[in-house]
């Protein structure tokens, strides 16, 4: 057997290897975070936590700045209360806000605080966001936002 046969049989022997049918081939860009999802059975939909494209507020952050300038009311926010915020949002794939929970670290705050309420009431009435995506198709997305309210 001369070299070049060698080598003919030991590449086609891995032929297997290209063969499988779990392996995709394909050059359509996948998915950055895998679509991670879960089922709520208090929304009764399936949440996507990664996603390809997160929820955004129509507009972008420039338009989310200038709704809560207009919109956040801190007359009745007491002048020591940390104003960094995190809310955690749920958003449907139309668009509709439908769960705002405040959280304090990694945990859900069962009694929000005066800023937390304000915030919160602020999200509920901001109207439709553009949803989040997965392989190109808009899904329900849970996500937390930063929010930081106070001119100080």
């Amino acid at each position: 057997m001369n070299f070049i046969t060698y080598f003919a049989l030991l590449v086609s022997s891995f032929s297997w290897l290209s063969s499988d049918t779990s392996i995709k081939n394909t050059n359509a860009p996948q998915p950055a975070f895998g679509c991670k999802s879960y089922y709520d059975t208090t929304l009764g939909l399936t949440v996507y936590t990664g996603v390809e494209t997160v929820p955004e507020y129509p507009g972008g952050a420039p338009a989310w700045g200038r709704y809560i300038n207009r919109n956040f009311n801190t007359n009745d926010i007491d002048a020591t209360m940390d104003c960094n915020l995190r809310i955690k949002l749920v958003i449907d794939s139309a668009g509709m806000i439908r769960r705002t929970v405040p959280m304090r670290g990694e945990t859900e705050v069962k009694e929000p605080n005066a800023l937390e309420k304000e915030a919160l009431r602020i999200y509920r009435k901001s109207g439709k966001w553009k949803p989040g995506t997965c392989n190109g198709n808009n899904v329900t997305t849970e996500f937390v936002q930063a929010l930081n309210p106070c001119d100080r």
